[in-house]
């Protein structure tokens, strides 16, 4: 289901793989997160994410966006969390750094 969903970028297809999966396939999730986040959809994004956290917490391009997607939610406390989780991954991801410093700085 969720290459049909990658295929046609439609979210019905994410949604019935996490239902299907009986709510275990963090990569629905994740898709969905996407999905909504390059819809403006942040709130949903992050909801999305926090699932296939909940699953698989070690996916930091998954943490980066969550990350974004927080601070255009302007919470920049949930935000420094998920560019400090991105570089507790992977300590060179130099953009995260630049984020959480930006969160700082507004």
């Amino acid at each position: 289901m969720c290459l049909l969903g990658d295929m046609r970028q439609e979210a019905d297809y994410y949604r019935r793989a996490w239902t299907d999966s009986g709510e275990k396939c963090a990569r629905a999730m994740r898709s969905l997160g996407r999905w909504h986040f390059y819809r403006h959809e942040y709130r949903e994004s992050v909801d999305c994410f926090n699932k296939s956290f909940e699953i698989n917490r070690l996916r930091s391009d998954d943490w980066f966006t969550c990350g974004c997607a927080y601070m255009r939610l302007e919470e920049l406390d949930k935000a420094i969390f998920a560019f400090g989780t991105v570089v507790s991954i992977d300590e060179q991801q130099v953009e995260a750094w630049g984020n959480i410093s930006n969160c700082y700085a507004i």
